[in-house]
């Protein structure tokens, strides 16, 4: 197998992506943090909030930690296996290959639906911006509240995405990860300064009752926003292209999601206390989900904190999107390359020499998912169930991996790992029945 795969990355007019490193750390953080950071948060703080209450932090905090378990098995698999393709690329070396197909299909299926979620959560963000903005111009506002808009939206953005991607490689694009990180710092310095003038005993009542709907509300909290902490998976996915990987790959991981936990945490507690109403978060969120962040951020900033808010979900929204283009195709590159997709799905483009045609196919699957959809807690809620399953593939390949090493440890990190993983899944897919459907159907077309 190995030497059919080379033989086919030689006969294709330009080098394979493991020869063209070209992300730095930089890069590869921007990559890792522009997926994680603004997307899941500003879609999905308003769902968790409604679940669980004020408890949506302690919820955030626990699935950084199951998050930062799994870190830890990429970080080892990364440095054994410094090459494209991400988790597929890992199974495919410890595991059958009809096996490692399975976590492939997965994987790739994984970051299809992150794509679909922050397509349409771009599309809520633009539509919601227009909604207020229009008026405000003199110009009438109804024709945005159909679907027909956001599904325009959405469209543009995937097609847009997949056709730079197409054009150059994954690096770059650094400045929308750039902009929507000092917009949550802004929101972050406010609200603390919001802290300092108003009763602090006045700001913590409203996080009282804490668990509003006991420990069950916040393991659902759990299972809907894990998505928001997925992002560190896509560095691996294009680890080929990564130089020196044996440093950048783990560091970058980490860095991007410790970047990611020491913005939310702060922005979720702010949001529950100075950006709550009197009768306290629960209440604004069950009323008004999707928009919950931004008038959370109009109680303390003003009108202006609105559309500081509006501006960041549009910028995470797109980053995360061209993340998750990125990290889907090259997991699809990387398959093609060993026959496991069609063959077609391993060309590369001219002078760029990109997986021009996974992107494509890639992007094309996003489009059509996010038409049929149209929902951002539907996508948001089968995207936490599927990256769950496939981050306990990766503990079980890091098990494996290091049990035939010379120098074996006992795995208790990837074992723990697995079994949070599999247990938030297993609870998720009785929880919203609707994942579980999605994730059984694409399981049963790859059987097929």
């Amino acid at each position: 197998m190995t030497s059919r795969v080379t033989d086919f990355a030689t006969d294709s007019r330009e080098r394979p992506l493991e020869d063209q490193r070209n992300i730095g750390l930089f890069g590869a953080t921007s990559l890792g943090v522009g997926a994680i950071v603004g997307g899941g948060i500003l879609a999905l703080a308003g769902v968790a909030f409604a679940t669980a209450g004020p408890g949506a932090i302690v919820a955030f905090a626990l699935n950084g930690v199951i998050a930062m378990l799994t870190v830890a098995s990429f970080a080892y698999l990364a440095r054994r296996f410094p090459e494209s393709g991400g988790i597929y690329a890992y199974a495919k070396k410890v595991l059958s290959i009809e096996v490692a197909f399975v976590v492939g299909w997965v994987v790739w299926f994984a970051s299809i639906l992150a794509g679909v979620l922050y397509s349409l959560g771009f599309a809520a963000f633009a539509a919601e911006g227009l909604t207020r903005g229009l008026p405000l111009l003199g110009m009438s506002a109804e024709w945005t509240q159909g679907a027909p808009l956001r599904a325009a939206l959405a469209l543009a953005a995937i097609l847009l995405y997949a056709a730079t991607l197409v054009q150059r490689a994954a690096g770059g694009g650094h400045a929308a990860t750039i902009g929507k990180v000092v917009v949550f710092a802004i929101l972050i310095v406010a609200g603390t300064v919001a802290w300092v003038v108003k009763s602090p005993s006045e700001l913590l009542a409203r996080l009282d009752p804490f668990l509003a709907a006991g420990p069950t509300g916040v393991v659902q909290a759990m299972g809907y926003t894990f998505i928001a902490l997925q992002g560190f998976d896509l560095i691996a996915a294009v680890g080929g292209e990564v130089k020196d990987p044996e440093r950048n790959l783990p560091l970058a991981m980490y860095l991007s999601l410790g970047i990611a936990l020491a913005i939310y945490l702060p922005l979720l507690f702010i949001m529950a206390t100075v950006g709550a109403p009197p009768e306290g978060i629960a209440h604004a969120a069950a009323a008004n989900p999707e928009g919950m962040v931004a008038e959370a951020a109009e109680r303390f900033m003003g009108v202006g904190g609105y559309w500081l808010v509006i501006g960041a979900g549009v910028l995470s929204m797109l980053s995360a999107l061209r993340a998750n283009l990125v990290g889907a195709s090259r997991v699809a590159f990387a398959m093609a390359r060993d026959r496991t997709l069609p063959r077609r799905l391993g060309g590369v483009r001219g002078s760029s020499g990109t997986p021009a045609v996974a992107v494509v196919v890639t992007g094309l699957m996003v489009a059509v998912i996010a038409v049929a959809v149209g929902d951002v807690a539907a996508a948001g809620a089968a995207s936490s169930l599927i990256f769950l399953i496939s981050f306990a593939m990766v503990h079980w390949a890091a098990v494996l991996a290091g049990s035939r090493t010379d120098h074996a440890r006992p795995a208790v990190v990837p074992v723990i790992g697995a079994v949070l993983c599999l247990g938030l899944a297993t609870f998720q897919a009785f929880a919203v029945p609707e994942a579980g459907t999605v994730v059984l159907t694409w399981l049963a077309l790859g059987a097929a």
